[in-house]
């Protein structure tokens, strides 16, 4: 009877047992034909866990051991039919962030920290080692991220640390001296670079993704940014990349988020030329309250980051940053006065750029919106001690837009557009007090420019240069919204600037 199902009917029976979280496994040992039917389903997403001893109960997946016999040898048609792999590295001691403080005598070279990268190096070579074999025909996506074990009998805390439960917050620190001296982020990385010696190269591996999930088994990948740069470095043929960096950080540790950006920007040189997709979530590594200075995350004046950006996305295919700190003009430069200096940057198959949630800040710290002249003085004359401790002080809305950067930033997208031959949609999005968006969408016979503001920003004669459109052609909108939209009658034009 089970042989004489149709195919199309054992192919819903097994989406319909999925969809409820059954597994496929015993569906797979009913016959023959079932199995040749359901395995192609059942290795198509695997969970692997790097430690075949510590297995936690409930934990889903098999062990690396387990999974190098299941793809070996006679095994290894396998292979072919693996599309994602999530890889959890089992870790002795989970270490959460801003949740402990440091006595006089830390040092964050202890034996536990060791002992979490020396467990990450492990995992990540014996995985690497495993997958070096497998053909570059067989593409498939590898999710990383790190488990705490539940079994190894290791402290639960760093040693000469205290508990901290305000760690990551305000009431901790005190501008006139510190109450608790917060022990910084915890990050895997590979130990004295013995990644270059025993860290194989792969090029199976299609799409390399590092997320940071709450609602996935509560996945954090926790992986340092430099170590995440090794691990693409062994990645010769991906394509896409997800990385998650949305890890917030104390803004009295600026040092940190230096050292985080300065190691996002080397990383961002180093992809290989065949990523095609790239989808970033950043931090926005602002000050503790709106009403503060902001952060200047470049002291050397020369954002690496972003000019490393630029050189990438002529690469891309599809662009997707959230949470990113960029200078308004990083694809197409501009000089002082808001003149174009693009040379020869040319985007070929860039067809979505998406930049959502963007701070109002720049990279140096200037502020993309003005507090008001009463309100700058107020702030001036108070103490930001104070002003950080008062859970009830906010930014109370007193802001004036700051026309000429946002002239840059339109300015810049005209200009980087007309270069994108493929482009079928740009979206732009600061969800600040100005509320600022920028939409193209692209047609066949026409395309639509519209922004929206709550502070009613207008272009000026250079936006409008840039976009090749007159200013008595913009239709202002005259809800509160502000919203503005002009038509384009080809983007980008056949001969771009």
């Amino acid at each position: 009877m089970a042989t004489s199902l149709p195919l199309e009917l054992l192919f819903e029976i097994a989406t319909l047992l999925r969809i409820d979280g059954a597994s496929l496994i015993p569906c797979a040992y009913v016959c023959r034909y079932w199995q040749a039917a359901l395995e192609p389903l059942i290795y198509a997403n695997l969970a692997v866990y790097s430690d075949s001893y510590h297995k936690e109960e409930g934990q889903r997946g098999i062990s690396l051991t387990h999974f190098q016999k299941l793809t070996s040898g006679s095994r290894s048609i396998r292979r072919n039919w693996i599309r994602k792999l999530e890889y959890d590295i089992i870790i002795p001691c989970k270490i959460f962030d801003w949740t402990t403080s440091e006595n006089s005598k830390y040092s964050a070279d202890n034996q536990l920290r060791q002992a979490n990268d020396f467990a990450f190096q492990t995992a990540m070579f014996d995985l690497f080692q495993t997958l070096h074999s497998w053909s570059q025909h067989c593409r498939l996506t590898l999710h990383l991220g790190l488990r705490g074990s539940q079994h190894i009998r290791w402290p639960r805390m760093e040693p000469d640390t205290l508990p901290c439960p305000t760690a990551s917050a305000a009431l901790s620190f005190d501008y006139r001296g510190r109450r608790h001296i917060p022990i910084p982020p915890y990050r895997a990385r590979f130990i004295n670079n013995l990644s270059e010696l025993y860290l194989a190269h792969v090029q199976c591996i299609d799409k390399l993704s590092f997320l940071n999930q709450n609602f996935d088994r509560n996945r954090h990948h926790q992986i340092w940014t430099g170590t995440v740069q090794t691990i693409i470095q062994h990645c010769p043929t991906i394509t896409e990349l997800e990385l998650d960096l949305n890890e917030w950080v104390r803004p009295d540790y600026l040092q940190y988020i230096q050292r985080r950006r300065a190691s996002l920007a080397s990383l961002l040189g180093v992809i290989p030329d065949s990523l095609r997709v790239l989808h970033y979530n950043g931090s926005e590594d602002g000050p503790w309250k709106h009403s503060l200075p902001g952060l200047n995350v470049i002291p050397s004046g020369i954002d690496s980051l972003a000019i490393n950006l630029r050189n990438l996305s002529v690469h891309l295919r599809e662009l997707k940053l959230a949470r990113t700190t960029l200078p308004f003009d990083f694809l197409c430069p501009l000089d002082g006065k808001g003149q174009p200096i693009i040379g020869s940057l040319h985007w070929p198959y860039l067809k979505t750029l998406e930049i959502q949630d963007v701070p109002p800040w720049l990279p140096c710290g200037q502020w993309t919106s003005n507090h008001t002249v009463e309100y700058r003085a107020k702030i001036e004359n108070d103490n930001w001690n104070d002003r950080i401790h008062d859970a009830e002080r906010r930014w109370n809305g007193t802001s004036v837009m700051n026309d000429e950067q946002f002239h840059r930033l339109l300015i810049s997208l005209g200009y980087a557009t007309q270069r994108m031959p493929c482009l079928k949609r740009m979206t732009f999005r600061m969800e600040c007090y100005c509320r600022f968006s920028l939409h193209l969408h692209n047609h066949s016979n026409a395309s639509t420019l519209e922004w929206q503001s709550r502070a009613g920003y207008q272009p000026d004669s250079r936006v409008a240069k840039a976009w090749k459109f007159d200013l008595d052609d913009l239709r202002i909108d005259s809800s509160p919204l502000g919203i503005c939209s002009v038509i384009l009658p080809r983007w980008p034009p056949d001969e771009p600037i």
